[in-house]
């Protein structure tokens, strides 16, 4: 019983190591009581809840309006290269925003590829400001929204379909009456995590000039020297986080409903001939020329100018981005599994407490989080006077464990919930021991969603690039650290082999994760 009741706090203990920088950033702050009033509401700070403020909201409508397109048409349609054009939605997921803002850029710039395209220099388009920013974002960001559009719109019941053709309802009005309505709560779920990242980007927003609060925190410490001042831009922009989460959860609850119109028989696709498969093939070519299709010829035109002077390190950054990812990935993994196999069968109130602190990382942006830590480790290493965190490759999976952990522990929990409780009673009858219960029954049951689990987190660690920054060892880089540290310095073309090699690890893993192999067993 002893045993029991210790095993009841292991979760909980495990929910606060994981939100420890975040609660390390508040009680800092309230203990230092060390709020520079003039600094908030100083022209600078109003520069940044404007200019992130504007940057949500146009991100925001950009990949709804794209998202919801793309995830309508691939849920509802069968067209012409519909099943390509599926793919096609998904792999701008493989690529970080501030390499499609390098892409972009180059493509635009004076002297850049559009003008040798056209063939007159003079033609270019200025897009380092706030509208291109919100494009790059919304291009970026927009497959969010379409994984979880398309789930909504392709699960509604072949009743709804019906009713809307024996009332004769015009297809155009059928999807602002009915189809969207339904689809709200997925689409509105996408859009938050588009947002969420959005705040959490740097690269981005530093090469378009764009002051956010990820850029205050980064000026506020490196540029002036004042770790003070980015603690105070940190708790704001936190503030600015938790008003997002608050919003959104106001929304929630408006549009939350139990609908039998996602149960039974699903409502199969509409075959399009004619000029309506004309105009879906039209906007998905569109769409995926934008998103897609553009930015990976201009890397892949850069890597060819670029051939004969490659810069072979990249093999070791990708080493170094590997590793880290790798180690990273099943760290959080374990944990995640640990943490839902201890709340399934030594529940508490705590525990359940302690979950929703662990998974409030993923809205945390990585300055945050890097922010939060040095405070941990300088406490530490201060204590023992002796350096034992700080530069060290062990903070840098801190921060990704307490940034990501929710990316995985949703995996984790939904195959939890696919084994039935008779299972659980006939391990603890037959099972020799708990552990041999883990590795014989539950790990193999698992394997998929641990799968699937781990190629999230694949793709959110190897685009990361804030918390890198702030916490990786010296002498530390990873692709991320080096593709930005060559478009500061103006040398894009540079850009196009560790981009390339960067996308195309990612890829493999967004291409794996809607792989059928790992769908048809989730």
């Amino acid at each position: 019983m002893e045993i029991n009741k210790f095993k009841r706090y292991i979760a909980p203990f495990i929910g606060v190591c994981i939100a420890s920088p975040i609660l390390a950033l508040l009680l800092y702050f309230i203990f230092k009581n060390e709020f520079d009033f003039d600094f908030l509401f100083g022209k600078l700070m109003k520069q940044y809840i404007t200019n992130t403020t504007i940057l949500v909201i146009g991100t925001f409508f950009s990949v709804l309006v794209i998202g919801t397109i793309t995830s309508y048409l691939s849920a509802r349609f069968e067209y012409f290269g519909s099943k390509f054009f599926a793919i096609c939605f998904i792999l701008p997921l493989a690529y970080p925003a501030y390499i499609l803002g390098y892409t972009y850029v180059g493509f635009f710039e004076f002297r850049g590829i559009l003008s040798e395209i056209v063939g007159t220099k003079s033609v270019r388009l200025d897009i380092l400001n706030m509208y291109g920013a919100i494009f790059i974002f919304g291009i970026a960001m927009f497959p969010y929204v379409y994984i979880l559009g398309k789930v909504s719109f392709g699960s509604i019941s072949s009743t709804v379909t019906e009713l809307i053709s024996l009332h004769k309802i015009n297809p155009i009005k059928a999807f602002f009456k009915v189809y969207l309505p339904l689809a709200y709560p997925a689409i509105f779920a996408g859009c938050l995590l588009a947002i969420l990242e959005t705040l959490s980007d740097y690269g981005t927003v530093l090469y378009f000039g764009i002051d956010t609060f990820s850029i205050g925190i980064f000026k506020s410490w490196f540029g002036y020297g004042d770790f003070l001042q980015s603690i105070n831009v940190a708790i704001m922009l936190l503030i600015f986080v938790f008003a997002i989460l608050w919003v959104e959860s106001l929304i929630r609850k408006k549009y939350r409903f139990v609908s039998s119109t996602f149960s039974g028989k699903k409502a199969p696709k509409i075959k399009l001939t004619g000029k309506y498969n004309f105009i879906a093939f039209f906007i998905s070519f569109v769409i995926s020329l934008i998103t897609l299709f553009i930015p990976t010829t201009i890397l892949v035109y850069w890597f060819i100018l670029d051939i004969h002077t490659l810069d072979f390190e990249t093999f070791q950054f990708l080493s170094n981005t590997l590793t880290l990812n790798f180690i990273s990935s099943i760290v959080i993994i374990l944990l995640s599994f640990f943490v839902v196999y201890m709340l399934r069968f030594y529940p508490s109130k705590i525990g359940n407490f302690t979950h929703k602190l662990s998974i409030l990382g993923y809205s945390i942006p990585g300055a945050i989080v890097g922010i939060g830590l040095l405070v941990i480790s300088n406490f530490i290493d201060k204590a023992l006077n002796h350096v034992l965190l700080s530069g060290t490759f062990l903070l840098l999976v801190l921060a990704y464990t307490t940034r990501y952990f929710a990316s995985s522990i949703g995996s984790i929990e939904n195959g939890f919930s696919k084994i039935d409780s008779s299972i659980d009673d006939a391990s603890k009858i037959f099972g020799k021991s708990e552990m041999s219960n883990i590795i014989k029954v539950y790990l193999p049951l698992m394997k998929p969603y641990i799968l699937s689990g781990f190629l999230i987190l694949y793709i959110d660690i190897a685009k990361e690039l804030p918390a890198t920054l702030i916490l990786r060892p010296f002498n530390f880089d990873t692709l991320a650290i080096q593709i930005s540290h060559l478009a500061s310095n103006e040398m894009l073309y540079k850009t196009g082999f560790p981009s390339l090699v960067l996308v195309l690890t990612t890829a493999i893993a967004v291409l794996l994760l809607n792989s059928k192999f790992v769908r048809r067993k989730i």
